[in-house]
C-alpha cells in the first residue's frame, strides 16, 4: 500500500475535494443524519470535557485527518499525519473514527462487514463524509461567532444534557437499505 506524507496543502484541501466527490448535507435535510451527527459530536464533546485544553481548531484538524483516512480507504493508500498529529487532535480523530469506522471500532465492524470482500467503502462512508463536513462548517461558524472554543460552548449548551458524562465512545450505524 502506498504511503503519502500529509502536508498542509493536503490537509487544507481535503474538505473541498470530499464535498465535490460526496456532496454536503442540504439545508433542511439534517434529520436523515441525526444519529451519525449525534455520535460524532457527542464523542467530540466527551473528549473536550475530559480535557478542556482540546480546542475547536484541533477538532478541525481531526476532522480533516478523518476525511483523509476515509479517502485513503477508498483509494487504498495510507496517509501519514506525523507532521500534524498532536495528542489532542489524535484523541479527537480517534473519537470521530470510533463513531462510524469499522477499521477502528470492532462493534461497527461486526455490524457493517459481514464479508469484507463485498464492503463498498465509497457507499458506506458517503454519509459520514457529509456529517464530518457539516461539523467542520459548524465549528468554523462558532469559532467566528464566539472565539476559540465557541463550538464546544455551543454544543455543551445545545445538547450537553443529552451526552453522558463518561468516556465511552458512541457510534451509529445506519441501514444501507
Amino acid at each position: 500500500m502506498e504511503k503519502i506524507v500529509v502536508d498542509s496543502y493536503n490537509l487544507d484541501k481535503i474538505s473541498t475535494r470530499m464535498a465535490k466527490d460526496f456532496g454536503t448535507i442540504a439545508k433542511g435535510q439534517e434529520e436523515h443524519y441525526t444519529y451519525p451527527l449525534a455520535a460524532m459530536e457527542g464523542n467530540l464533546l466527551k473528549l473536550h470535557r475530559q480535557d478542556p485544553n482540546r480546542t475547536d481548531r484541533e477538532a478541525l484538524t481531526a476532522i480533516r485527518m478523518a476525511l483523509l483516512t476515509i479517502d485513503g480507504y477508498i483509494k487504498q493508500v495510507e496517509y501519514d499525519f506525523s507532521d500534524h498529529v498532536t495528542l489532542n487532535n489524535k484523541a479527537f480523530l480517534h473519537g470521530l473514527l470510533m463513531s462510524f469506522d469499522p477499521y477502528t471500532n470492532k462493534e461497527v465492524r461486526e455490524v457493517v462487514m459481514e464479508d469484507e470482500r463485498y464492503f463498498d467503502a465509497k457507499k458506506y462512508y458517503a454519509i459520514h463524509v457529509k456529517c464530518l463536513l457539516r461539523i467542520e462548517k459548524s465549528i468554523k461558524l462558532w469559532i467566528k461567532r464566539r472565539g476559540s472554543n465557541g463550538y464546544f460552548t455551543f454544543i455543551e449548551n445545545h445538547m450537553g444534557h443529552m451526552i453522558e458524562r463518561d468516556e465511552k465512545m458512541n457510534f451509529s450505524v445506519l441501514s444501507q437499505g
